[in-house]
C-alpha cells in the first residue's frame, strides 16, 4: 500500500515540474526570422526571378516584339559544284610526249600561263607547212608587185605613144619606170610607125615634082597603114597580156594565202592557242614543241599526267575551274513547287553545318523544265561568290527558298524561342529580373525572325537573348 501511495506522489511531481516548463518556455520571445525571408513572396507559375549577378552573367537583352514584313521561305538541301562554264578539262589536241609539267593540283594560274610543253611530231609538220606556205606567200605577192607594176608603166608608154612624143623622150621619161619586155615591143613597133609616118610625109611632096612614081607613093602610105595597124595590134596585146598577167597573179596570191591560212589554222588547233607571227623559227626539236595553256584564269583541280608520259589526242592532262564562283545545286519537289515561280538573279539564302551561323548569297541562275520521274523533281541551280575559297566542290549546304510575297506579322527573333514538350514559348520581362513564360504558336519563319501567329499582340518585351538559361531555370523549378 505504502509502495502505490509513493509511485503516486512521482507522478504527481513530474507533471507539475513538466507543465511548469512548457508555461515558462510559451512566456520566451520567438527567435529572429531573417528579413529577406521574411518579405519573400512565392512566385506564380511560369514566372523566374533572377539575381542581378546572374542575369548579367547571363547576358540576358530583353527586345519589344512589333511588325515585321517576312516572306514564306523553305529549305532544301543542296550541294556545291563547279560551275559548268567555267571548268574545264584541258586536253591533249595531238599526240606527242611530254617534256616538262608545270603546275600541280590547287595551283592557281592566269590566262594564257603554259601548264606545260609537249613535244609533237605532228605540230612540228603543221609548223613546217606553215613556214613553207608563207614563203611560197611572198613570192608570189613579189610576182603580184612586179606584175602591177608592170601594168602601171606599159599604161604611162601608151600614153606617150599616143600624144606622139619622140623615142628619145619616152625612153628619158621611163627610164625610171618599170614596162618589162613591152618597153622594147612597143618602141620597135612606135619606131617603125614613126618611120612609115616620115616617108609617106616626104613622098607626097616628092609625088607633085616627079621624083617618085605614084606607086612608090602608094607603097608608102600602104606600109604607113600597116606600120600603124601594127602598133596598134602590139599596144592592144601588150595592154591585154600585161592585164592577164596581174590576173594570174592575184589569184595566185590568193591561193596562196589561203593555203597560208588553213595551215595556220590547223597549227592553231593543234597547239590550242593562236602563235604569234612574230614567234621565233627554228629547226629541229623546238619546231615540235606545243606550250599547253590555261584558256581562262582558274585553279588546277587535276593534273593526270607526268614527265616523259605518252599521250594520245584528245587525253584530258589537267581539269581547270575557276572557283570564285560556284553553283549550288537543288531540287525542287512538290512541297516548294511554288518556287517554280522564281526567276534568273533572284536573290536565295545559303548556308552549310560546315561553317555554322555563316550565310552566303546566291542568286537563281537557271530551273530546269523537266521533272525528272526517279526523284519527281526539278533542279534548281544558282550562282554563288566563293572569292575566299571557303566553299568545295560537293560540300552539303541548305538552300533557303523564298515562296510567295511577304507580308507583315507579329515577329521575334528566332532566339527568343524555346522549346519543351513539342510546346514553343517567350519569356516576357515583367522588370525587376522577373521573367514569364508565354505560350505562342509559331508561323513562316524569314531572315533569322519567326512570325507569332497566336500568344503576342505586340508591344510586349520579350527576351532575345539568354532565354534558355531562364527556361533551365524554371525546369529546375518544376523538380523541385
Amino acid at each position: 500500500m505504502k509502495a502505490r501511495l509513493g509511485s503516486a506522489l512521482v507522478f504527481l511531481v513530474v507533471l507539475v515540474v513538466g507543465g511548469w516548463a512548457i508555461y515558462t518556455i510559451s512566456k520566451q520571445p520567438a527567435a529572429a526570422v531573417p528579413e529577406a525571408e521574411a518579405s519573400a513572396a512565392p512566385l506564380e507559375a511560369g514566372v523566374v526571378q533572377l539575381p542581378a549577378e546572374k542575369v548579367a552573367a547571363a547576358g540576358i537583352h530583353s527586345v519589344t516584339v512589333g511588325p515585321r514584313p517576312l516572306r514564306m521561305t523553305r529549305t532544301v538541301p543542296g550541294r556545291i559544284q563547279y560551275d559548268d562554264t567555267r571548268h574545264i578539262a584541258v586536253k591533249a589536241a595531238t599526240a606527242g610526249t611530254l617534256i616538262d609539267v608545270k603546275v600541280k593540283p590547287g595551283d592557281a594560274v592566269s590566262p594564257g600561263q603554259c601548264l606545260a610543253i609537249l613535244s609533237s611530231p605532228e605540230v612540228g609538220k603543221a609548223r613546217a607547212e606553215v613556214l613553207q606556205f608563207s614563203e611560197e606567200l611572198k613570192v608570189l605577192q613579189t610576182e603580184l608587185e612586179w606584175a602591177t607594176n608592170r601594168q602601171s608603166g606599159l599604161q604611162t608608154l601608151v600614153k606617150a605613144i599616143r600624144e606622139r612624143q619622140t623615142i628619145d623622150q619616152i625612153r628619158t621619161s621611163l627610164k625610171e619606170t618599170l614596162v618589162g619586155k613591152s618597153r622594147e615591143t612597143m618602141l620597135a613597133a612606135y619606131s617603125r610607125y614613126q618611120l612609115a609616118e616620115s616617108l609617106v610625109k616626104s613622098s607626097a611632096t616628092a609625088g607633085d615634082t616627079g621624083a617618085i612614081s605614084g606607086r612608090q607613093v602608094a607603097e608608102r602610105k600602104n606600109e604607113f597603114q600597116t606600120a600603124e595597124a601594127a602598133l596598134q595590134a602590139v599596144s592592144e596585146q601588150e595592154t591585154f597580156d600585161v592585164k592577164q598577167d596581174v590576173a594570174r597573179a592575184k589569184n595566185a596570191v590568193e591561193q596562196g594565202l589561203n593555203k597560208l591560212k588553213i595551215s595556220q589554222q590547223l597549227l592553231t588547233t593543234l597547239l590550242g592557242y593562236d602563235e604569234p607571227e612574230t614567234a621565233p623559227r627554228t629547226e629541229g626539236l623546238s619546231l615540235s614543241l606545243v606550250e599547253v595553256r590555261a584558256p581562262f584564269a582558274g585553279t588546277i583541280e587535276q593534273k593526270l599526267y607526268s614527265n616523259s608520259e605518252r599521250v594520245q589526242l584528245g587525253d584530258t592532262l589537267f581539269v581547270l575551274a575557276d572557283t570564285t564562283r560556284m553553283w549550288v545545286a537543288a531540287d525542287l519537289r512538290e512541297g516548294e513547287w511554288s518556287a517554280m515561280g522564281l526567276h534568273q538573279g533572284d536573290a536565295l539564302v545559303v548556308t552549310t553545318p560546315a561553317m555554322s551561323g555563316r550565310e552566303f548569297d546566291a542568286s537563281v541562275y537557271y530551273i530546269g523544265r523537266e521533272v525528272a520521274t526517279q526523284t519527281n523533281s526539278v533542279p534548281l541551280i544558282a550562282s554563288i561568290s566563293n572569292t575566299d575559297g571557303l566553299l568545295r566542290p560537293g560540300l552539303f549546304v541548305r538552300v533557303r527558298l523564298p515562296l510567295g510575297e511577304s507580308r507583315e506579322v507579329v515577329a521575334v527573333p528566332a532566339s527568343a524561342i524555346c522549346e519543351h514538350e513539342s510546346r514553343s514559348f517567350v519569356f516576357i520581362d515583367l522588370g525587376d529580373r522577373k521573367y514569364r513564360q508565354k505560350f505562342v504558336s509559331r508561323g513562316i519563319e524569314d531572315q533569322g525572325f519567326v512570325e507569332i501567329a497566336s500568344g503576342l499582340s505586340g508591344g510586349e518585351k520579350i527576351v532575345d537573348q539568354g532565354a534558355f538559361v531562364l527556361k533551365s531555370e524554371l525546369l529546375l523549378e518544376r523538380e523541385e
